[in-house]
């Protein structure tokens, strides 16, 4: 794609996000409750992958302002751990009230999505969207199988406060960031990650394509420098739990808040998360996103806790060309 057309795409594209955050600022639920608003920073970020070749626009047709889009992208760390391409797809986004008309769209994003697969010899495709029905009918009379349930949070760190001593009650224990070449000897002592609700996503993945995938994003991310602190037990001298986020400007992700298993149910899950949020206070954040699996209680418990709020719920779907015939 030419420079030119990536700028126009990119024009098309904020203008059809403007529109779409714009309706669902004013959307009645059910429909507001699957489809999360859009801020003006996430639609900017969009809109700069295009510009900076990142990210592609899948259209449902040539209108101005778009009558829908899907956002794909190639991933890299996932074809280096499956040893085949892989795309990722955001979305979609689509104004339109009637389900029908909706489920029409999605399929002719889905059909698209599946030929660009086919076109670039990608061995599967990955898309999280939120519970709307129509959205999920049209995915899955694609041929796309559901793969996880998750729930999205987001709060103001200003509204969140940090104990003073958060380890006294719990002597041995301390806190230790993540720098220098200890991160990745630190990541790997942590032992088998990930227990934090990211099950397998698919049975036609390697058994162990989770674990590598996520110390493999763990580190990544470690190496990015971004705000991280290690549970650390003094009496074994070993690291035991790990909070990390990721930073985008003013706003930050919890991206991994893992224990070994005989820390947790003791109430460190949520004091770890608490000290990096003091960490990223003083780094100039006010707000914090946070994503785990449906069914993983003791997190969903934590959050809460928090004072974080409920987003929305997120579905994951995969389509792998060798499980589909259609």
């Amino acid at each position: 794609m030419s420079e030119g057309v990536q700028q126009a795409s990119a024009r098309v594209l904020a203008a059809t996000l403007t529109l779409f955050s714009r309706e669902m600022d004013i959307a009645p639920p059910p429909f507001s409750f699957w489809t999360g608003q859009l801020t003006a920073s996430e639609i900017k970020q969009a809109a700069m992958e295009v510009v900076e070749g990142k990210a592609g626009v899948l259209w449902v047709d040539e209108s101005y302002p778009a009558l829908g889009l899907m956002l794909y992208s190639f991933q890299s760390l996932e074809e280096i751990l499956l040893g085949y391409r892989t795309i990722k797809l955001k979305g979609p986004w689509l104004v339109e009230g009637d389900a029908l008309e909706r489920e029409k769209r999605v399929g002719i994003l889905a059909e698209k999505a599946k030929v660009l697969a086919l076109e670039r010899g990608v061995g599967l495709i990955t898309i999280k969207t939120g519970q709307d029905p129509a959205v999920l009918r049209a995915l899955t009379s694609q041929g796309f199988q559901l793969a996880e349930i998750s729930t999205r949070f987001k709060g103001s760190l200003n509204n969140i406060s940090p104990p003073e001593y958060p380890f006294l009650k719990h002597p041995g224990l301390s806190l230790k960031k993540a720098k220098g070449p200890e991160r990745q000897s630190w990541l790997e002592q942590l032992g088998d990650l990930f227990y934090d609700g990211h099950y397998l996503h698919g049975p036609y993945l390697e058994p162990d394509f989770q674990n590598k995938l996520w110390r493999q994003v763990t580190l990544r991310e470690l190496n990015k420098l971004q705000p991280a602190l290690f549970l650390w037990d003094e009496r074994s001298d070993k690291p035991v739990g790990l909070a990390l986020a990721s930073l985008f400007s003013t706003q930050a992700s919890l991206t991994v808040l893992y224990l070994s298993e005989n820390k947790r149910g003791q109430g460190l899950g949520r004091l770890l998360v608490l000290e990096l949020i003091r960490l990223l206070r003083s780094l100039g954040v006010n707000e914090l996103f946070v994503e785990t699996a449906s069914w993983n209680l003791p997190a969903l418990a934590v959050y809460r806790t928090l004072g974080l709020k409920f987003i929305s719920p997120l579905v994951a779907l995969h389509w792998e060309p060798s499980m589909n015939k259609n």
